[in-house]
């Protein structure tokens, strides 16, 4: 992938004045836009909802299970190692959400990869991290962590690197299936849901609640420092919590706890 595509593994890793995650001028630019591209994407689903034209996506939980391989058990030993409880049900809430999210676009997808990538996006943020987010963007430092770890288990190179890149990018708040791929953008849609609540709307209300029910949202703000933790100044967490003044966001999955 170019360097110039920002949030992928060979972005996060360019050095000099825009190393360790941070934005140029025009990415802070593309950075407000996606964020601006979702909420054009929100402002049509309810719309579409008003109209009846919405047919929210149910699933059971089991139905959206990725397949026990070796894979998917080395993500989740890893974030099972590493995540607080909190920051443990955000990340399966995330698959979740995603794989939910991804049956309604009708994605192609592959749960492996996706499940991989959502249970590991926050492992830059983890209680026994090496860098702090006020060193480096925590989804790239994630992302060079958890290549590291899943290539020393042996995993393909080329999953590996489709995993690291998804979790550096989901920061970039809308991720591009076209230009980055399905797991990549399911990611993204998929935390952006949890934390935002963007694209709750196009989720069956029973679905959502056996999902908050199997891992409970109390806590998710905390475990994820929305309001305590010093970013790097210039990363895309220093401009999204800038832009949301510090404070989390209301979502309507507030009624389920922060």
């Amino acid at each position: 992938m170019s360097i110039n595509q920002m949030g992928t593994l060979a972005w996060g890793r360019r050095e000099g004045r825009y190393s360790r995650g941070r934005l140029t001028r025009l990415e802070r630019l593309a950075l407000v836009r996606n964020m601006a591209h979702l909420q054009l994407i929100e402002l049509g689903d309810l719309f579409r909802r008003r109209l009846g034209l919405l047919q929210p996506e149910r699933a059971l939980l089991e139905e959206l299970l990725p397949k026990k391989t070796a894979l998917v058990d080395d993500a989740l030993s890893l974030a099972k190692e590493t995540h607080a409880e909190a920051l443990l049900h955000h990340s399966w809430r995330t698959y979740l959400f995603g794989a939910l999210l991804g049956r309604h676009a009708g994605l192609n997808y592959d749960p492996e990869l996706l499940f991989a990538s959502c249970i590991l996006h926050d492992l830059g943020i983890s209680s026994d991290r090496d860098t702090h987010p006020e060193e480096c963007c925590f989804a790239v430092s994630g992302a060079e962590r958890a290549c590291s770890h899943l290539a020393a288990k042996g995993h393909d190179t080329d999953k590996v690197n489709r995993i690291g890149d998804a979790m550096a990018l989901h920061l970039n708040a809308y991720v591009s299936s076209r230009l980055h791929g399905a797991e990549a953008h399911l990611v993204s849609r998929g935390a952006v849901c949890d934390l935002f609540g963007a694209g709750v709307r196009r989720l069956a209300g029973a679905s959502v609640d056996e999902i908050m029910l199997r891992h409970p949202r109390e806590g998710v703000v905390d475990a994820l420092g929305f309001e305590t933790f010093r970013h790097l100044p210039g990363t895309r967490a220093a401009v999204m919590t800038a832009l949301a003044g510090g404070n989390a966001p209301k979502t309507p999955l507030d009624r389920y706890g922060s």
